[in-house]
């Protein structure tokens, strides 16, 4: 269906990571505190994974997977988070490939690093960002606490690895289970580094 091209990965993922490039000091306490503990207390929880997607348009999705995201504890106000999200899409796009999504947004509304992902088989979710198109079948919503900018640099980086993974991609995309896909999830994400 579509052809993934890992250049293309590479380079959306260097251009979103030289966007942040004031948030590149990571610390050892950074770390620690919202790290390793975060990934094993529910980073990937099946609650935050929506295979078969119904929502349309970019909007729509980001609200739906900032309610899941709400629900688990991640953030605490979800307008705030939308607001803040839709902030950072106004500046780059944040489409890899052409058909993975990865919104993001820092700030004091989140509790804990957290990422919600919607798929949907037909990549027909519309996601413009400024003068481009899309449509994707992966969306990564990612949250942020304030103090943990290095945690985004480190997952973004895991994230572009695991999707540029063509074998991958389809099979998480054809998934309409949680469960399976968050084994498939967890599986790939430790393979590249998380």
């Amino acid at each position: 269906m579509h052809e993934t091209n890992v250049n293309n990965v590479t380079d959306n993922k260097n251009t979103l990571l030289n966007t942040e490039t004031s948030d590149q000091t990571q610390s050892s306490a950074e770390i620690a505190h919202h790290g390793e503990d975060a990934v094993n207390a529910g980073l990937l929880h099946p609650d935050l994974l929506v295979p078969g997607l119904e929502a349309n348009g970019k909007i729509e999705v980001i609200k739906h997977l900032i309610d899941r995201l709400h629900e688990q504890g991640v953030i605490d106000d979800s307008l705030a988070f939308l607001q803040a999200v839709l902030e950072r899409e106004n500046l780059q796009s944040t489409v890899i490939d052409e058909m993975i999504a990865l919104p993001h947004a820092r700030g004091r509304m989140v509790k804990r690093l957290g990422v919600a992902i919607g798929t949907r088989a037909d990549c027909s979710i519309e996601f413009p960002s400024g003068d481009e198109r899309h449509d994707v079948g992966i969306i990564c919503l990612i949250a942020v606490p304030a103090d943990a900018p290095g945690l985004y640099l480190k997952l973004i980086g895991v994230l572009a690895r695991a999707f540029s993974d063509r074998a991958f991609v389809d099979t998480l995309i054809a998934t309409q289970d949680a469960p399976q896909m968050h084994q498939l999830l967890t599986d790939r994400l430790e393979i590249c580094g998380l």
